[in-house]
């Protein structure tokens, strides 16, 4: 039985990283590649975490002869996962807002220091990983990134929103729903 409630983990990563349909097990490989590469929010705040999925827009045509409807054209509903990261680091902010990193050092011994925003409007598509209370895997494929910083209870979050698109590999589905006893990605 799924309840989908609360959130206990969002990754992302790149999306050329989506080569195939995501079975559990490439589910599991990049998800653990998400992990060691470190790309992880670490902090979503307070009850900011949704997934919101538009209603479809259904227009009926009518038969002008007995008034009833005799056929449908239905548009499916916007599907959009979002939250707003209460502390971050340099790297997740320019992964998820553009823009770049600001480091410090010579090769090796670079510190990052800050962030710069991007000169030019960027696109950002990531797919998004993220594991609900009661273990379930919302992986989505495709999604363009919408972030901007905003002012949350006396602080500047990212409120981070995944625009879910249609994935750019054939046979991969926008949107997927695996429970981790069967991704098994955080075990050992």
């Amino acid at each position: 039985m799924v309840t989908a409630a609360g959130i206990k983990r969002i990754l992302f990563a790149d999306i050329d990283k989506i080569t195939a349909d995501i079975t559990p097990e490439i589910a599991k490989t990049l998800i653990q590649a998400a992990i060691t590469a470190k790309d992880e929010v670490t902090n979503v705040h307070g009850e900011t975490w949704q997934i919101e999925e538009t209603e479809a827009s259904v227009t009926g045509y009518k038969n002008q002869l007995n008034g009833q409807n005799y056929r449908y054209d239905t548009t499916l509903g916007d599907i959009a996962p979002a939250f707003s990261i209460g502390q971050y680091d340099w790297k997740t902010k320019a992964a998820l807002m553009g823009g770049s990193v600001v480091e410090t050092g010579e090769d090796g011994n670079k510190v990052a220091v800050g962030w710069k925003r991007p000169l030019m409007k960027e696109i950002i598509n990531k797919a998004l990983f993220c594991l609900t209370d009661d273990n379930v895997w919302f992986i989505f494929p495709n999604a363009q990134i919408v972030a901007r910083e905003s002012n949350t209870d006396k602080a500047i979050a990212i409120a981070v929103r995944g625009l879910v698109q249609t994935p750019t590999v054939e046979g991969v589905a926008s949107e997927y729903n695996y429970g981790e006893d069967v991704v098994q990605a955080l075990t050992a």
